[in-house]
């Protein structure tokens, strides 16, 4: 119970702090092999997609278009993950 309580208060404090970040992420964000250089913003994820951030900021995923709404995933510099269709994933 403790861990799930910090994990939300975690995500809450990125959920705050990731979105109004005026400048884009170091390094890229690769979906589906397509390589996106200095990452910023909201990218959609129409169908099943492998997400790789090698950028210095995490990216957080949601589950609608257009990264409305609160997020669902979030995927930590250096690490991938499969991402549903019909999402988004943002990075600031």
């Amino acid at each position: 119970m403790l861990a799930t309580l910090g994990t939300l208060g975690a995500a809450g404090v990125l959920a705050l702090a990731v979105p109004c970040s005026a400048f884009a992420a170091n390094g890229f964000l690769v979906i589906d092999g397509v390589r996106h250089d200095s990452p910023k913003g909201c990218f959609e994820i129409p169908h099943l997609s492998v997400v790789f951030n090698v950028s210095d900021v995490p990216a957080l995923v949601h589950n609608v278009p257009g990264c409305a709404g609160g997020f669902v995933q979030i995927i930590p510099p250096g690490l991938a993950a499969q991402v549903p269709g019909t999402h988004s994933v943002f990075l600031g």
